[in-house]
């Protein structure tokens, strides 16, 4: 006994066309995602970095506080608590390193993506300790990554005389 062929004529299956504009709406979705998550790393790393800029920056602080209250009027002309601008050593060669340095304190390390300064003015009965930390803008060293363009980092704070 012979089966009947049967013919289904009002189905119909997806054309080529169909399935291209499928994907291409799925392509678009996906591009608008992506750049969200690249936007987010971008986001993260200068928050990161600002983050870490501003940890330094207490830490400056902290160590000015802590050589004050324990009587030292300097450490060898590296600390001097007088007013004045200071630059914090970039380079293992230069001098403070070792005071301000892995070795010393830890405000800095080596190829640091940042450079601290600070300052002293005298506040009356307090001195007046303003740090200032920026991404390194040298064109060579270590850098952060994403955009930190802006995101420098100025602190200040009291320490008693």
């Amino acid at each position: 006994m012979k089966k009947p062929i049967i013919h289904f004529s009002n189905q119909k299956g997806e054309s080529l066309v169909e399935v291209l504009v499928a994907l291409g709406i799925l392509l678009a979705i996906l591009v608008g995602v992506l750049q969200l998550f690249t936007m987010a790393l971008f986001s993260f790393h200068g928050t990161s970095a600002q983050s870490e800029m501003m940890r330094r920056a207490e830490a400056v602080v902290e160590v000015v506080r802590l050589v004050r209250s324990s009587g030292i009027s300097g450490t060898s002309g590296i600390l001097p608590l007088a007013a004045g601008t200071r630059q914090l050593p970039v380079a293992s060669t230069d001098t403070g390193y070792g005071f301000w340095g892995p070795a010393g304190f830890g405000v800095i390390e080596h190829e640091a993506k940042y450079r601290v300064s600070y300052a002293i003015s005298d506040g009356g009965a307090d001195w007046v300790v303003s740090v200032f930390v920026e991404p390194n803008s040298a064109s060579t060293g270590a850098k952060y990554l994403g955009s930190v363009g802006g995101k420098a980092v100025r602190y200040a704070a009291r320490v008693p005389k």
